[in-house]
């Protein structure tokens, strides 16, 4: 089975340097015809797919509804999208909200929506989580830092997570694009691992599981997360190079420590540390 949310962060971001027509020539050239006036084949193929001619027109929505219909067919991308196609970006916000969808904590493969203080007027797709960022891919965008509504490339991004014009997240229903199985405990797929639950055979996907003393989380793909921090419930855990949740101890991620205790939970202010006999530091908990 593969994983239908990498394969759509990497047709997406196979998009990467794309920028926008002076003119309706040389749609599907990555440089060619460079100019400013909005002409793309996100567009044409758009008209295809809805009959709304919008040629010339803002088209970082026509770029998301695009990519997943190059992804996963025009019908899967339909209800991927919690509806529709959709050009207007506060038609997706609505779809996915109908749809009760809609997330204000991102995973790779959500939909992520900006809004300019009165509505959404962007949108793009997630790519990757840390503990502080959230990174996209956008059409309609620059490189320059912030959310750029009309910046003429496909660009990848990244933002706080608390970043103010930060709308939220539409999740897209992943289990409309994978096969179920019925099959029990551990299977390797080709883009990592899944877990099945044995009573009902089926994968276990954006829930937490226990293994032999050990917890592990599996995303909407159904694919266990590594090397990565994932919020739940407000705390950040950390999942090791194995999955598992990392446990008392310090973890290094993008040159920085960071402490979690014994629930996994990442940990703030003074802490107590003991220098062993090899030299290394060992986690003792929060300073008292």
């Amino acid at each position: 089975m593969s994983n239908a949310v990498n394969d759509l962060i990497n047709k997406a971001k196979a998009w990467t340097g794309y920028l926008e027509k002076a003119s309706n020539v040389s749609l599907d050239d990555f440089t060619a015809n460079a100019g400013s006036n909005n002409f793309t084949c996100f567009a044409r193929d758009y008209k295809v797919h809805t009959g709304y001619d919008l040629q010339g027109q803002a088209w970082c929505a026509m770029y998301v509804s695009e990519v997943f219909v190059q992804m996963f067919g025009l019908e899967a991308a339909k209800k991927l999208l919690a509806g529709t196609l959709y050009h207007y970006c506060p038609t997706g916000v609505n779809q996915f909200k109908a749809a009760g969808r809609w997330h204000t904590s991102p995973e790779p493969g959500d939909v992520i929506f900006f809004t300019n203080g009165t509505r959404a007027y962007h949108t793009g797709i997630v790519t990757a989580v840390t503990s502080t960022k959230v990174k996209t891919i956008e059409g309609n965008t620059s490189g320059a830092s912030g959310v750029i509504e009309n910046g003429g490339g496909v660009c990848q991004k990244s933002y706080s997570l608390s970043y103010e014009r930060i709308m939220g997240y539409g999740r897209p229903d992943w289990s409309i694009v994978l096969t179920e199985e019925k099959k029990s405990g551990w299977v390797q797929v080709a883009d990592g691992w899944m877990y099945y639950n044995g009573d009902t055979g089926l994968p276990v996907r954006n829930d937490w599981v226990q293994v032999d003393g050990k917890w592990y989380w599996f995303n909407a793909a159904g694919i266990m997360v590594t090397n990565t921090w994932y919020q739940y419930d407000s705390a950040w855990y950390y999942l090791g190079n194995d999955g598992a949740m990392c446990k008392s101890q310090f973890v290094a991620d993008s040159g920085k420590i960071y402490a979690v205790d014994a629930d996994g939970k990442m940990v703030t202010g003074e802490i107590l540390v003991s220098s062993l006999s090899d030299g290394a530091l060992e986690y003792k908990g929060l300073a008292q």
